[in-house]
């Protein structure tokens, strides 16, 4: 379904149409709106032969994929180790076609979670199934009949769900390698997404994650990155340019006047000389008068 509403905003944005809601956005064309908050706590990064790229933190602590050229529908690999040759200590992967918003949270709360000179944000406790589902519920997420050890709350449109599973996943390693998670969200149909969060996951990356899949606010994105699943989803409204204020329209009439002005010649008294004045002086009596020049100029 397609909004015909008109948004406006006076902000600078990078899109041409709002999406809403977040959760049937899709991904960006690129990884760099999650990766900036790690490039801004001076990750590594460097790329594969095949463009694949990689985030690292100074320590080796947290690393960070983006993976499009893989064999494999995950795009995004995120793992936390308590040091930089331990097995991880959690771990998140998101599909290809996750919401950027809800990459960047993750990737926005490790770095404000990471210190390289401490242990101390590595021990953040991981979130109670209790907490994962408070916000879902209040927001009118509905639950669904436990299966198989899994409790799941769906979205009131029916189109996205969060998981949290109870019984033991299996072997750690393959919770840790992504490919199975204590917390499960994404859409409910194929042609959506997911993301899957490894069991020691601090409460605080969940809680950001809820925060980007509640947001009630629309996010941008250019038609052309919108995937046939979300413009059949999700409610797409063009981005009007707000209409300019009165302080606006003075600026640009004192510009074009400016613009519109000649600078006028002053005319420059010549140096030549001229004459100045004349006089007739009275002569002796029986004389005629005469005239006397002068070449300098008379006092104003």
């Amino acid at each position: 379904m397609t909004s015909s509403r008109s948004l406006t905003t006076t902000d600078e944005i990078d899109g041409d149409v709002f999406v809403h809601p977040v959760y049937l956005a899709g991904s960006r064309y690129t990884g760099d709106f999650a990766l900036k908050p790690l490039f801004d706590r001076g990750f590594d990064g460097r790329h594969d032969d095949l463009g694949n790229y990689y985030l690292t933190a100074p320590d080796g602590r947290v690393r960070v994929g983006f993976i499009p050229e893989q064999e494999w529908d995950t795009l995004w690999k995120i793992a936390v180790y308590r040091n930089a040759f331990s097995a991880p200590q959690w771990g998140a992967n998101f599909s290809d076609d996750t919401p950027t918003e809800i990459v960047t949270a993750v990737t926005a709360e490790i770095a404000q979670m990471y210190r390289e000179d401490d242990d101390v944000w590595l021990d953040e406790r991981p979130a109670r199934a209790s907490e994962w589902f408070a916000p879902y519920t209040t927001a009118d997420w509905t639950p669904q009949l436990a299966d198989r050890g899994a409790t799941t709350l769906v979205s009131p449109d029916g189109l996205a769900n969060v998981t949290h599973h109870l019984l033991p996943l299996g072997p750690e390693d393959a919770e840790q390698a992504g490919q199975d998670g204590r917390y499960y969200i994404g859409t409910t149909t194929r042609t959506g997404w997911y993301g899957r969060l490894s069991s020691a996951t601090p409460a605080r990356v969940l809680h950001a994650i809820t925060a980007a899949m509640l947001a009630t606010e629309p996010v941008v994105r250019y038609r052309g990155e919108l995937t046939h699943f979300t413009e059949h989803q999700a409610a797409v409204a063009p981005i009007v340019p707000a209409p300019p204020s009165p302080l606006d329209v003075q600026r640009s009439l004192a510009a074009k006047t400016r613009s519109r002005q000649r600078i006028v010649p002053i005319a420059v008294p010549s140096t030549a000389t001229r004459l100045a004045w004349t006089t007739a002086t009275p002569g002796c009596p029986g004389q005629s008068a005469r005239t006397r020049t002068s070449n300098s100029t008379p006092k104003r």
